[in-house]
């Protein structure tokens, strides 16, 4: 850079008549002179600088170290010493050392050769030196180093377990000095310890070019019950088992294998303390046939597909095409006391379904299949008429009758007052007890059938009370239908006419 001064002189000669040629030449040679003084002073032979590559030749890297030219890096001091493939890119950061320069500027060097830097220098500083594993003893390896003995542990030799000790053997690798003490007499080195901090380095400099929205190709290093971590070359994420498909899978395995090439997205981005980590999607990549199946959907429109999974008390996970609906237990059957979807549809079974909702947003589907079915009540004068002999089986006894169930959700009231003396034993009967008797009545519209076990024209049986349990301890109690599902959709009064279920109650407590 010029100084202000001569930033001025030169402000000077240009508003002068144009100055001599041997001029011209004397000032660039004492410009060139006094940067050149300037850039000496600033970068001394034995510095140890940082810089940016900027550009990777045949031979030579050129480094970026803030001073008038680039300074020159041996590419062969960016090269993996196992396979000899660059461990660096443009725009990677490194550290070295100023060992010289000439006419085409600064020398670097960040081998610890003899002669450049001395090992407590290394140690100090963090680079690198390269030893020779000359033979095994009791808990590691005895190197060379610089001409001098130095030690790595078993552990510092390689990431993982060493399966072949003397297979490191006449090696040349690259260490970290991670203890010099004695006066160098006590050095020991680590190999996995360099590895770790040029890893941290491509680590952080990848996570600066990694954002929401990035496609990376990466690599399956690990599957857990939760999901995949995925290598993106030198850093790990997670994909978690629900971004890895769009259809359901009970785990990574069922369509990941370790080592498999795979692209993933970047879902989110965090770094705290040291700390990196990466929320990654697969089936962000893949188009979403949820909304190529919804497109030709409409609620109440009918579809086949095949049930998938059953959760009890929950429903039935039907497949439509790739995309999965829920039929909810209310609308497995009409048979309100069911709780397991197995007692209505099988795994693998193929069903109709009725589309009862359709969540854009939350990519989620309503199905009903007793919708695909018929209201019992809708056609039930179809079926029955009055007069007609019935047979079904008791489901539950009241004090004013009871109810008989004829079909899925069909019940009908036998009243007390159309039981005879042959017949009011049933009253005492089990659930699931048989029961034939005539139709005397029939309200589609109101949901409600009654019948009756009396001779067509015969008087109505005196009312007799049913038993009671302190009547007589040992004799069997009908069962009685669970509070709060006393057959909603039906409701009686305890006589062959019709009433609401609140006539029948309120009756009751008049009798009270």
């Amino acid at each position: 850079m010029m100084s202000d001064e001569n930033q001025q002189t030169v402000q000077n000669q240009a508003s002068d008549a144009v100055a001599p040629v041997e001029e011209v030449e004397d000032f660039s040679a004492l410009l060139a002179e006094n940067e050149q003084a300037m850039e000496t002073k600033t970068f001394e032979k034995g510095m140890i600088v940082e810089g940016v590559i900027v550009q990777i030749g045949p031979e030579y890297a050129y480094v970026n170290i803030g001073a008038k030219a680039e300074a020159s890096l041996p590419v062969s001091e960016l090269l993996n010493p196992e396979d000899g493939k660059l461990t660096h890119v443009v725009g990677d950061t490194v550290k070295a050392k100023i060992i010289g320069r000439d006419a085409s500027g600064i020398k670097l060097s960040r081998s610890m050769k003899a002669g450049n830097i001395a090992l407590e220098e290394a140690y100090q500083t963090g680079c690198a030196v390269k030893a020779l594993v000359k033979a095994t003893n009791k808990g590691g390896f005895e190197l060379e180093v610089m001409g001098q003995r130095a030690f790595c542990p078993l552990s510092q030799i390689q990431k993982g377990k060493v399966e072949d000790a003397n297979a490191f053997v006449g090696q040349t690798l690259e260490f970290k000095v991670i203890k010099y003490a004695k006066r160098g007499h006590d050095i020991v080195l680590s190999h996995t310890a360099l590895q770790d901090e040029e890893n941290r380095i491509k680590r952080e400099e990848l996570m600066s070019k990694i954002e929401v929205g990035s496609v990376l190709d990466g690599k399956v290093v690990s599957i857990q019950d939760y999901g995949a971590f995925i290598d993106v070359g030198g850093l790990e994420g997670l994909v978690h088992v629900s971004e890895i498909s769009h259809t359901h899978i009970k785990s990574p395995k069922e369509v990941l294998k370790v080592g498999q090439d795979v692209k993933v997205y970047v879902l989110a981005v965090e770094s705290a303390k040291g700390k990196h980590k990466l929320s990654l999607s697969m089936k962000r990549l893949e188009e979403d046939p949820f909304d190529k199946l919804v497109a030709n959907l409409e609620v109440g429109s009918r579809v086949k597909g095949t049930v998938v999974r059953n959760v009890d008390k929950i429903g039935s996970f039907v497949d439509l095409g790739g995309v999965e609906g829920l039929v909810h237990i209310s609308e497995l059957s009409w048979d309100r006391r069911m709780t397991n979807p197995n007692d209505v549809v099988k795994v693998g079974q193929e069903i109709e379904v009725t589309i009862l909702g359709i969540n854009s947003e939350l990519h989620r589907i309503s199905l009903s299949y007793k919708g695909a079915s018929a209201d019992p009540w809708k056609t039930v004068e179809d079926v029955y008429s009055v007069g007609q002999e019935v047979t079904g089986t008791i489901d539950s006894v009241t004090n004013f009758g009871i109810f008989v169930k004829l079909a899925p959700r069909l019940t009908a009231l036998l009243p007390m007052s159309e039981l005879t003396e042959e017949t009011h034993g049933l009253t005492e009967a089990a659930q699931g007890t048989e029961v034939t008797a005539r139709v005397i009545a029939i309200d589609a519209s109101r949901k409600r059938m009654t019948l009756s076990t009396r001779p067509e024209g015969a008087a109505p049986a005196a009312r007799k009370r049913p038993a009671r349990r302190d009547d007589h301890d040992d004799a069997p109690r009908a069962p009685r239908g669970e509070r709060g599902n006393r057959h909603e959709d039906s409701s009686y009064k305890d006589d062959a006419k019709f009433g609401t279920f609140g006539d029948v109650l309120a009756g009751l407590k008049k009798k009270k």
